[in-house]
């Protein structure tokens, strides 16, 4: 009997405790939503004082401490750094990779004591406690002092005797970046340059961020030697540091042979680039290269040989014949009568020919129309380098074009015209006049281009205070907020105390990052510290915590995004911008935002740029979403946020040509092309777009 009622009583037994261990599994899973929901609100939200994402620094779930931790990099929140440091020393190494990431960013916001303690206490007291020494060792870049840098190469460079360090490479790239460098360090580096073929591209990106150096001119003989590399990587950074040494003797024949044959447009475009900045001494050749490349099949070669030929120094008038005749071939392509030629070359074209033959070029850019704005903005700043006689008045008539491309580009002519033209005093009344009148134009754009040159040192004056005080009262925060900033600088630079008391309204408003220019341009007035009266906090101006929407989508999202050459198929991280995401997706599905839109910036080799309703860089979608900074880089097809600074990103995204190191940390990184990076490399500007969508 006993026997068969114990047997009953393990037999219920066994089957409750899996049911048991399901409801607890469910309820921890519950509780980990429910405190990551809590991180993205206080990190949406800039309210860390509150005490509740310090908690969770520190609790159970290891999931829930990581995103704790970098929520902290995109708050950047100089109190917490103990906790921060704390972390380094987690036993999950996601927890610890993710503290020398938040501790990075932090970093860069303590004054140079703070950095040069939280520096000495990173390298001599930690970094052998934590796993992630190598990013630890590459934050430490970003924010380090000169001292820090010399005892991270005696603490660790001899640790990598044998293959560079990534983590000390890529720090020593991000402490040249930021001016600091030392013989050390390019003697580190120069190790590991031989033999050739096995160098990695982060040596040569560092050695290209230090720059011209006189150890790294010792090594120009090994260095040229990388040119073989099978690395393209290597290549485009070897031919921009061949470009910043300029030394003939090495460095000619490598670049012209690349800019010509490399088998990478990318390293093309850098090598034109590198050329146009060496002493010309074989103008016949120099001039006969460019002149193919500016008919070449690549868009963005023809680009970069038509926008730096005037920096080889060469004349119309060389009795060199193929000079005079690649003169010849930059007018066919200004003036484009048969029609074959794209826009922006055309454009780049008049603006090169302009530069290079003075007034003699105003007639033909000034007589040539077109119903493309972006090429008569091209047209104006060449006929503004052109400086004839005609073009103060022309440019002052361009000013008042409805268009705000061409506006703009007016008032940088007049800018380009008189600082060239020192001595018009007369028109350089009247250009005051032009950029006064236009800040009361009814664009944002117009508006801060105008500001932006009020303070250039030829139109400094009283007489436009008045006139910048109106304009600040009608602009609103947050879609104008770029054209505050710019009247906030201007208004520093004429010193006016009129000044004063407009500014000390934006101390306490709730966009922080206004308090904080408002207070600089105080102090640059007043002489007095007013950073004291600007909030540790801001409130948020925009938030959508639909946390159901996010809820239903994976961690990593598949689209789709169809433009004019082709699509492109890009996977997007809600893992780690979770709310760039949604914004993005919730503009592309719920409201066709992205249809028809264009990418109004391109630059070879670096990014391509859309996502703007107006489509010229000034607009977004009415409203401003925070940055969500992390550890992923910027590697080639990333997809990043644009924006005027920390917590403006709107709609407007880039997609990156090659790796950008400089990146990583300053722009949320929201997601990678997965095919069609040759989409990406055909993008023209104001190429259009079809839309964005999830894929199926």
């Amino acid at each position: 009997m006993y026997p068969r009622i114990l047997l009953l009583l393990l037999v219920i037994a066994c089957t409750k405790v899996p049911g048991s261990a399901q409801q607890h599994a469910q309820e921890k899973r519950r509780q980990r939503v429910e405190k990551l929901e809590t991180i993205l609100r206080v990190k949406d939200l800039r309210t860390p004082h509150d005490g509740k994402l310090l908690e969770l620094l520190s609790d159970a779930d290891p999931v829930v401490r990581e995103q704790a931790t970098l929520a902290f990099g995109s708050i950047q929140d100089t109190t917490v750094i103990g906790p921060l440091t704390r972390n380094l020393t987690d036993p999950d190494i996601r927890v610890q990779r993710a503290a020398a990431f938040a501790l990075g960013q932090t970093g860069t916001l303590l004054s140079p004591a703070g950095q040069q303690t939280l520096g000495y206490d990173l390298i001599w007291k930690r970094l052998h406690q934590t796993t992630v020494f190598d990013r630890l060792i590459e934050e430490i870049g970003k924010f380090g002092t000169r001292e820090a840098l010399d005892e991270l190469l005696v603490k660790v460079g001899s640790r990598y005797s044998l293959e560079p360090g990534r983590g000390l490479t890529l720090s020593i790239a991000r402490f040249a970046i930021r001016d600091i460098i030392s013989d050390d360090a390019v003697r580190y580096l120069v190790k590991f340059i031989l033999p050739p073929e096995e160098t990695r591209w982060q040596v040569v990106y560092a050695m290209r961020r230090i720059g011209d150096h006189p150890l790294l001119r010792d090594e120009l003989d090994n260095i040229v030697l990388l040119r073989r590399h099978s690395d393209p990587r290597v290549r485009m950074n070897l031919v921009q540091l061949l470009g910043e040494m300029k030394d003939t003797r090495t460095s000619l024949e490598p670049l012209m042979t690349m800019a010509q044959f490399d088998a990478d447009w990318r390293v093309r475009v850098n090598a034109i680039r590198a050329l146009a900045g060496l002493p010309v001494e074989d103008r016949a050749r120099r001039s006969g290269l460019f002149k193919e490349l500016f008919f070449d099949r690549n868009h963005h070669v023809s680009v970069a040989a038509l926008s730096t030929f005037p920096e080889l120094g060469l004349s119309p008038a060389d009795s060199v014949e193929i000079v005079r005749e690649t003169f010849r071939q930059l007018e066919y392509i200004s003036q484009n009568s048969s029609g074959n030629f794209h826009w922006q070359l055309q454009g780049e074209a008049a603006i090169s020919l302009a530069k290079l033959i003075g007034p003699e070029a105003f007639r033909t850019v000034a007589n040539i129309s077109g119903t493309q704005p972006f090429l008569s903005a091209d047209f104006i700043r060449a006929a503004a380098y052109a400086g004839a006689a005609e073009t103060p008045g022309f440019l002052q008539d361009s000013a008042e074009d409805p268009d705000p491309l061409v506006s703009c580009a007016a008032l940088e002519g007049l800018q380009i015209y008189h600082s060239r033209h020192t001595d018009d005093s007369t028109s350089r009344e009247q250009a005051l006049v032009t950029l006064i009148g236009s800040l009361s134009a009814d664009d944002v754009a117009v508006v801060a281009t105008a500001a932006y040159y009020l303070r250039d040192s030829l139109f400094q004056d009283n007489a436009s205070v008045g006139p910048l005080l109106r304009a600040l009262n009608d602009l609103h925060i947050p879609d104008e907020r770029e054209a505050i900033l710019e009247i906030f600088s201007t208004l520093a630079e004429l010193k006016n105390s009129r000044a004063i008391i407009p500014l000390r309204d934006y101390l306490k408003r709730a966009d922080r990052q206004l308090g904080v220019a408002a207070a600089e341009a105080l102090q640059a007035i007043t002489g007095y510290d007013y950073s004291n009266q600007v909030p540790n906090t801001e409130r948020a101006l925009f938030t959508d915590f639909d946390f159901s929407y996010l809820r239903s989508l994976p961690d990593t999202v598949v689209v789709r995004i169809e433009t004019i050459r082709g699509d492109i198929t890009a996977e997007l991280y809600k893992s780690i911008a979770p709310f760039t995401v949604m914004s993005i997706l919730k503009l592309a599905s719920q409201r066709g935002f992205y249809r028809g839109l264009n990418f109004h910036r391109v630059v070879p080799n670096f990014v391509i740029q859309g996502g703007d309703p107006r489509g010229d860089g000034w607009g977004g979608p009415g409203y401003s979403i925070r940055s969500e900074f992390s550890a992923a880089t910027y590697s080639t097809g990333a997809i990043g946020m644009a924006s005027a600074g920390k917590d403006t990103e709107g709609s407007q995204f880039f997609i990156t040509h090659s790796p950008q190191p400089h990146l990583d940390g300053r722009y949320t990184l929201l997601g990678k092309v997965l095919s069609g990076q040759d989409v990406v490399d055909r993008i023209l500007v104001d190429d259009r777009l079809f839309g964005i969508s999830i894929a199926e």
